[in-house]
């Protein structure tokens, strides 16, 4: 054989052996089983050529030629249970009791063809040549062989084509397609000619099929995002990981998830789901981030801050993702005590000044809303007679009362401003209204037993136009005073009362 053909003999075959330097690539995905069994065969091809290019015995020159016959219909079966397992079709039983009935049948025609010469019509001989077989006349078995294999190939050149052109289609993206369709072209074409024109000393049949699947193979690395991973080392890196995550390939689908991720949501999660699907799964659950700001706090749900990273993907478009997930449901509950601490008042629960400073901005930018300010009579008065607990539970009892008015309605923010001032901010309003919750609050204070009596001075003011909220906390502020001057006289009563009880309990 001249040296260029040994130069393609052994190109071809590095590139048949290439895929088992890291045939743990192929248990990424059950998908890939089956293309592990088909490099092992292609490489065993490889070495029955190569085999009979430099073997001395003829006997044994003329076996090994025949045996790559079985070998060529397993590789086209193989090929084709791959990619119909890649592409998730699925294979009746039948059809596979067929598929490798056949090549048990393949394996012991060739074994005795000596007898029958169904392969090749040449008896066994001392002066057999690697070139004597090459060009050998083919029995009847090899042409039924030839059809059979064939037909495979082209079934199965035909859902790769598919397959490729929908992707084509839906991603805009032509490389892989291209690629493709000139290597069958091209493969085809060289077969044609060696079969039924011109025999070729290197079969191209075995040329084509190592380059087709190589290509294939490449294919695939481009497109899954485990390979990549997987090939750059990885893979130990995302085991040992201890944050939850996902990884996604150029479509937005679920190609591989942590164990903890999927122990956290109770899934179990299949290749090729949607992103979405998934996502809608895990808000049921939980509140999902990818910025912490303005997060609503519910203390029933877990939080979940999310971060996207891409994986590049190699002669795509489109790039996979990794998406990382970290639990901060206890930092969420952490942020939100201490919000809950600096913007309200411990005691009675109801915002306090540092809440009304940081909301004065948004109310100097509103319109429509008045303010109404209380003061409570004898809050000192409780606290010198009967102690501070007592004047600290009138303080919750008037504070619970806001709460009643403020529960059923969004539009009212009450405020303790400190010591025994209150405030409520209401949006919307007009003076009919403010009077009419007065009222109400007066009634519901309001006790024939002095000691549950709750009295109290206020004032309110609705804003006028492009008035500031200070402007209208003054002015509240102004007729709140100018009424408790006028409750002297209740006042020296309540002393009176609390005087007589404080001596009644000692």
């Amino acid at each position: 054989m001249r040296f260029y053909l040994w130069i393609i003999y052994m190109l071809i075959a590095i590139l048949s052996f290439l895929p088992l330097v890291r045939i743990d690539l192929f248990s990424v995905s059950k998908k890939y089983t089956y293309f592990k069994y088909l490099s092992v065969t292609l490489f065993i091809w490889s070495m029955i050529i190569g085999l009979s290019l430099v073997v001395g015995s003829s006997n044994i020159l003329y076996f090994i030629s025949l045996l790559k016959y079985p070998i060529i219909y397993l590789s086209t079966a193989l090929a084709f249970v791959a990619f119909m397992h890649y592409l998730e079709i699925k294979i009746p039983n039948f059809l596979k009791i067929i598929l490798w009935s056949f090549f048990t049948v393949n394996l012991i025609i060739a074994i005795t063809n000596r007898w029958h010469l169904w392969f090749i019509k040449l008896a066994y001989s001392d002066t057999v040549t690697y070139q004597v077989l090459v060009e050998a006349d083919t029995g009847w078995f090899f042409l039924f062989h030839t059809i059979v294999s064939y037909l495979l190939l082209l079934a199965t050149v035909f859902m790769v084509i598919r397959k490729m052109y929908r992707t084509l289609k839906q991603e805009q993206d032509a490389f892989p397609f291209f690629l493709l369709v000139f290597t069958i072209i091209v493969g085809v074409l060289l077969n044609f000619v060696h079969v039924f024109i011109y025999t070729f000393t290197l079969d191209p049949t075995y040329i084509i099929f190592i380059v087709f699947v190589s290509f294939m193979y490449f294919i695939f690395y481009i497109r899954d995002v485990r390979l990549i991973l997987r090939l750059n080392n990885h893979q130990f890196i995302l085991d040992n990981l201890r944050e939850m995550f996902m990884i996604l390939n150029h479509r937005n689908e679920v190609v591989d998830a942590s164990q903890s991720f999927q122990n956290k949501f109770s899934l179990s999660l299949d290749e090729g789901i949607p992103l979405k699907t998934i996502m809608r799964e895990i808000e049921k659950k939980s509140v999902v981030y990818s910025s912490s700001k303005n997060i609503e706090y519910d203390e029933e749900k877990m939080y979940i801050h999310m971060k996207v990273k891409d994986i590049n993907m190699p002669l795509l478009k489109h790039p996979g993702h990794m998406i990382l997930f970290y639990d901060e449901t206890k930092i969420q509950k952490y942020i939100h005590d201490m919000d809950y601490v600096m913007n309200h008042d411990l005691m009675t629960n109801l915002y306090n000044r540092n809440y009304l400073e940081s909301i004065r901005d948004d109310f100097d930018q509103t319109s429509d809303y008045g303010c109404i300010i209380f003061d409570l009579d004898g809050l000192k008065l409780y606290n010198d007679y009967l102690g501070h607990n007592e004047g600290d539970r009138l303080l919750k009892r008037f504070a619970s009362v806001l709460k009643d008015r403020t529960s059923a309605n969004d539009s009212i923010t009450p405020i303790r401003m400190g010591g025994d001032e209150f405030l409520l901010i209401i949006n919307d309003v007009n003076q009919s209204k403010i009077q009419a919750l007065v009222e109400k609050i007066h009634s519901e204070t309001t006790d024939d037993n002095p000691l549950k009596n709750i009295g109290f001075s206020y004032g309110f003011a609705i804003q006028k136009k492009d008035e500031k909220l200070s402007t209208i906390l003054s002015e509240a502020d102004i007729k709140m005073y100018q009424m408790k001057a006028t409750r002297e006289k209740a006042k020296a009563m309540l002393e009176e009362t609390l005087k007589k009880h404080a001596k009644e309990i000692q």
